[in-house]
């Protein structure tokens, strides 16, 4: 295991005050925290720290939280990797791809010939995409015919495919799909599936999509950059939502987060709980086809995400869970780690071969804006400073 220089690690994030109004960073390895830092402000008004008691939003950090609970489903026979979704929502069978928009500005629509299965939507190869990184979705919802999936409502779901299931990779609401399915699985909402199969046994008591009035002042505040300064936001806190979506939406913080993610170098065991068996573990954090590779996508939502490519110039596949970068990192992230992000810039990483997870939490839009974008590898560069 690498050496971890707490005081190094420090000094770097000190450094990203100009850049990001405030974070959360955590290092861990199977048992122990190695490093645990907050900087800056949850609210730069009022100059309330960021401290233990901070909450953020994790948007699509929800992934890898909904995957788990996909492979415990998996594991109880109730599905596997092959299924296939029409089996539990015919009304799949239907979808058409859109290809375009003809001369006359009506879309265009070939038809699927292959079926969308649990793989292809836990890999992000089920042809499912994002109105913010897709043109033809973003017209689709500007022109009335798909509802966005902003507004928080199941009827997003509706979306059309972009290609076949499993020809191709695109980043988009397949995870989503996967909540409802755990919902109609188990006979639960998704909140409250996850926090019987994970939360209440992993001892994550700071992670839930709901949450209740008197602890939403602990939650860090929205930002975007204008010019030297840092603008909030409006962003409200739910306090019980309508529809939980499996893409994103938990609230949680460093410490929980990384007590979810050292299952994946304890061979699925946390807190005395057996969470997931190390056969699904291993599945899990091993890329799904090193041949569908991620790509660019460009942005088609400015004020809310620069261009995806995180990474630029590494290759990367995803796994059932997961991307999985296969060359090592600038900053000395080794190649095969494991890791995602959210849309608010916050990111995280399973490090295998050095048996880490590193988390770092901050709160600010447009996601991968370069002030985040640099602390995120600064960060990084620090851990691995002595690799």
């Amino acid at each position: 295991m690498i050496e971890i220089d707490s005081q190094y690690i420090d000094q770097a994030l000190a450094d990203s005050s100009s850049r990001v109004p405030g974070l959360s960073a955590m290092v861990s390895s199977e048992e122990n925290t190695l490093y645990k830092g907050h900087f800056g402000y949850l609210d730069l008004e009022k100059k309330l720290p960021v401290d233990d008691n901070s909450l953020f939003r994790i948007a699509s950090m929800t992934k890898a939280v909904t995957s788990t609970c996909i492979m415990q489903l998996i594991e109880r026979g109730e599905l596997s990797l092959d299924t296939e979704l029409k089996q539990f929502f015919p009304e799949v069978a239907s979808k058409k791809i859109i290809e375009g928009f003809n001369e006359n500005d009506q879309p265009i629509y070939s038809e699927v010939t292959n079926a969308v299965n649990i793989s292809h939507l836990l890999s992000h190869s089920s042809g499912f995409g994002y109105e913010m990184w897709n043109e033809n979705i973003t017209k689709l919802v500007g022109r009335g015919e798909l509802v966005s999936m902003m507004t928080n409502k199941k009827e997003f779901l509706d979306a059309p495919l972009l290609f076949n299931p499993g020809s191709a990779w695109e980043y988009g609401i397949g995870i989503d799909w996967l909540g409802v399915l755990i919902e109609k699985i188990s006979d639960m909402s998704l909140q409250d599936y996850m926090k019987e199969n994970i939360f209440n046994p992993l001892g994550m008591n700071d992670t839930s999509y709901d949450l209740p009035l008197s602890d939403h002042d602990r939650v860090t505040k929205v930002y975007n950059r204008t010019g030297e300064n840092f603008a909030e936001i409006p962003f409200g806190v739910t306090e019980t939502f309508d529809f939980y979506s499996g893409g994103g939406g938990l609230i949680s913080n460093a410490e929980d987060y990384s007590t979810f993610l050292k299952i994946f170098l304890n061979k699925g065991k946390g807190n005395g709980s057996q969470v997931l068996k190390e056969s699904s573990i291993q599945t899990m954090l091993v890329s799904s086809d090193k041949n569908i590779k991620m790509n660019k996508l460009p942005t088609s939502a400015p004020p809310l995400t620069e261009d995806m490519e995180i990474m630029p110039g590494i290759d990367k596949s995803w796994s059932p869970g997961f991307m999985i970068n296969h060359e090592e990192s600038q900053t000395g992230r080794p190649k095969e780690s494991a890791g995602w992000a959210g849309l608010f810039n916050s990111y995280f990483w399973i490090d295998t071969e050095n048996k880490i997870v590193s988390v770092v939490l901050m709160q600010m839009l447009p996601f991968l804006e370069k002030g985040c974008v640099q602390t995120l590898e600064e960060f990084e560069s620090s851990i691995y400073k002595n690799k």
